[in-house]
C-alpha cells in the first residue's frame, strides 16, 4: 500500500487485479467465432448452435475496432440488422469481453452494414451448467499423478479471463 498523505491509503493496481481475478474466475471465457473472431462472412448462427451458454460465462469478441464494433440490441433490431437503438455498446478496444449475467436471450451485431455480412450473434443463456461428474477419490487422483487435464484447462481459462478483465479495468483507471 502507498500512503498519499492525510492518512489515505491506496492499494496498488496489483491488488485490484488480484481481486478481479478472484471474483471473475467463475464461468467460461468463450471466444466468439473461434479462430475467425468477430468478422464478416462467418455464420455465427451455426457457430452458436454448437455451444451452450450459462450465466457467469464471458463472451470474448476479437475484432479490428477500426472497422467493426459490438452492440447489444433487442431481438427486433437483431432481425432487421438495425443498429439505431442499441442497448449497449460493448466495444472498447477490439479485444472485448461481455459477462452473461442473466438467463435470457442476448442479441449482438456490428453496425455500419456489417450485420448484413453476417456479423450478428443470437444466443440463449441458461441458469447453470449441468452438475459435473463426481470427482475420483483422492487415491485415484494421486495414482494418476495429480490434477486432471480438465482442471488445468479450467484454471488456464479462468486466468486468461482474469487477465482480460484486468486489462479492461486498467483502461478504466
Amino acid at each position: 500500500m502507498h500512503d498519499h498523505g492525510g492518512g489515505i491509503r491506496c492499494f496498488p493496481a496489483a491488488a485490484v487485479l488480484a481481486a478481479a481475478m478472484l471474483t471473475c474466475a467463475a464461468g467460461d471465457l468463450i471466444k466468439v467465432g473461434d479462430k475467425a473472431g468477430w468478422t464478416p462472412d462467418v455464420n455465427y448462427t451455426h457457430w452458436a448452435a454448437h455451444r451452450h451458454f450459462f450465466v457467469g460465462d464471458w463472451l470474448y469478441f476479437v475484432f479490428d475496432k477500426r472497422y467493426y464494433n459490438v452492440l447489444e440490441v433487442k431481438k427486433a433490431n437483431y432481425e432487421r440488422c438495425d443498429d439505431g437503438e442499441f442497448m449497449k455498446n460493448v466495444t472498447r478496444g477490439g479485444r472485448d469481453v461481455y459477462n452473461l449475467t442473466e438467463a435470457r436471450s442476448y442479441y449482438f451485431l456490428s453496425s455500419g452494414g456489417y450485420c448484413f455480412h453476417g456479423m450478428k450473434l443470437s444466443i440463449h443463456v441458461r441458469r447453470s451448467p449441468p452438475p459435473p461428474p463426481p470427482s475420483p477419490s483422492p487415491d485415484v487422483k494421486s495414482a494418476k499423478g495429480g490434477a486432471s487435464p480438465e482442471s488445468g484447462r479450467d484454471r488456464a481459462a479462468a486466468l486468461f479471463m482474469a487477465v482480460l478483465i484486468s486489462i479492461f479495468i486498467l483502461r478504466l483507471l
